[in-house]
């Protein structure tokens, strides 16, 4: 996957528009604000990384998947946010490891379902 160019006239304009709203904005709304072209797809990773780019500019935008990106202003709920960010991220490291196990990245588990068969003792098939 390419990586996607954050330029500063799309941040500016993402940030505007999160600062005039009076919801949360999803990123298809995003994204069509913001005159973006190619797949709905492409769109939502795009509108991510601009985000992303934000958040680490110091701009306090939070998320939901059900309800979108908003500003806030409000400390708590950012430090909130924050926190169960890195507590989803734990989650799924945990998960992946879990499922590594589960696969068996050795000699043991399902890992072996997918190996090619060694040959029997006897040699035959």
């Amino acid at each position: 996957m390419e990586a996607i160019n954050v330029t500063t006239v799309f941040a500016a304009k993402c940030l505007a528009i999160l600062k005039d709203a009076a919801e949360p904005i999803v990123a298809a709304d995003m994204a069509a604000k913001l005159f973006m072209s190619g797949s709905r797809e492409s769109q939502r990773r795009h509108v991510r990384a601009i985000v992303d780019h934000l958040r680490k500019e110091g701009s306090m935008i939070v998320a939901s998947i059900a309800e979108g990106y908003w500003l806030t202003e409000d400390l708590d709920i950012w430090k909130d946010y924050q926190e169960k960010r890195a507590v989803d991220g734990k989650k799924i490291l945990a998960e992946v490891s879990r499922r590594k196990k589960a696969a068996g990245c050795g000699e043991k588990g399902q890992g072996l379902l997918f190996m090619p068969a060694a040959p029997n003792r006897y040699g035959v098939d």
